[in-house]
């Protein structure tokens, strides 16, 4: 890749840019005037009469912005941010210069969405009419754009057909889910999903949001947005735990699995405790094959946003160190969310050039088999 001066979006050059930038985290979010026109007739009229039931989700915990969007990511037109496939280009795409970006539909991990407490028929049409919205409205847009399958996971016969439907189409590199789930992903109701997505070689993503009517904590309902935010890996710990506990690994041992936001600092900890408690009592999983800690590092990767730093500028690749998986690492923007990370700012806090190019395209290539370029197959 040549050279050539990455803009900042006030039209400064600001870096060179030396490295290919795969970003793999960027929100789309119709509104449902966008979506009803793929809905069955039967649940587009449910939608007008009585809405998207739901007891939880986004109005579970106050905001200070719509979706925990930017204030500037609202289009010209007023339209909410992740709603425009031309204004996403505009203010991220050619702003940045970024070659290559992973759409993730934030209905897919927002509880008004993903059901639990609304009937199985009108979840199935949400998700099929995200993905159908996807396809039409925002990958023809780009070449550069590729995008996360939505799934009505809870209802395996809808999901099947889901990715029956698009599995196969080369635009789709992951299955997306969020990271709370009606119950932990390992248990076998979700095993055709997770066979499903082997069989196309699909990553299954994770990503933080309220996608299940259980609370948002391991003890209940937290007071304030900040208190969520923060605590985002507990409900990632569960699922990382879910998966290895249940076998699921030792029954599909090329799935791979992708944590979204919820960092990575707490990863070499949490395999150290695991591996601990199974030296101690681990006869209880006589079925697993190897120490909890060898498929934590085989099989999960995790994106950068949001990007964390220690108190002085060593205590990163300190961290690194102890991670011990800079190729696990992928770079996401999350825009167009309050706590965007800008490419030019991570390539910025990464002085390693080998490690900048890794994280910010080269892992995402060897890990998505589909998108352009990949050494996934090598």
């Amino acid at each position: 890749m040549t050279s050539a001066p990455h803009p900042h979006p006030d039209g400064t050059a600001t870096l060179v840019k030396d490295t290919l930038i795969v970003d793999t985290d960027v929100h789309m979010f119709p509104t449902l005037e966008q979506i009803k026109a793929y809905m069955p007739g039967r649940w587009r009229r449910y939608a007008d009469d009585f809405g998207l039931r739901t007891p939880y989700g986004e109005q579970s915990v106050v905001r200070a912005r719509w979706m925990g969007s930017r204030t500037d990511a609202w289009t010209p037109e007023g339209d909410p941010p992740g709603s425009s496939p031309a204004f996403t280009r505009t203010q991220l795409l050619d702003a940045y210069d970024i070659d290559l970006a992973i759409l993730n539909n934030t209905m897919g991990h927002a509880g008004e969405y993903v059901g639990g407490a609304a009937p199985d028929g009108l979840t199935a049409a949400l998700m099929a009419a995200g993905n159908a919205w996807g396809m039409d409205a925002w990958l023809p847009s780009d070449e550069r754009l590729r995008m996360t399958l939505l799934v009505p996971y809870d209802d395996p016969a809808a999901t099947l057909a889901e990715l029956d439907r698009w599995g196969d189409d080369p635009r789709v590199v992951t299955v997306g889910l969020p990271v709370r789930t009606h119950r932990p992903i390992g248990n076998r109701r979700y095993w055709d999903l997770i066979e499903a997505c082997v069989a196309r070689d699909l990553p299954l993503t994770f990503h933080v949001g309220y996608g299940s009517t259980t609370p948002l904590t391991g003890v209940g309902w937290p007071s304030f947005y900040f208190e969520d935010h923060v605590n985002f890996p507990h409900a990632v710990m569960t699922q990382v735990a879910s998966l290895i506990c249940e076998g699921v690994f030792d029954r599909w041992p090329t799935l791979k699995v992708v944590l979204q936001e919820a960092g990575w600092t707490w990863v070499a900890p949490f395999a150290w405790r695991f591996d601990r408690a199974w030296r101690q009592f681990g006869h209880e999983l006589t079925h697993l094959e190897r120490a909890p800690s060898e498929y934590v590092g085989e099989h999960f990767w995790y994106t950068t946003q949001p990007w964390e730093d220690g108190e002085h500028p060593h205590q990163h690749g300190e961290a690194l160190e102890v991670f011990g998986r800079p190729d696990r690492l992928l770079f996401a923007s999350d825009y167009p969310h309050w706590d965007f990370d800008s490419p030019t700012e991570t390539m910025r806090a990464i002085a390693d050039p080998d490690l900048r190019r890794r994280i910010m395209g080269a892992n995402a290539l060897a890990l998505y088999g589909r998108l352009p370029g990949s050494t996934a197959a090598a």
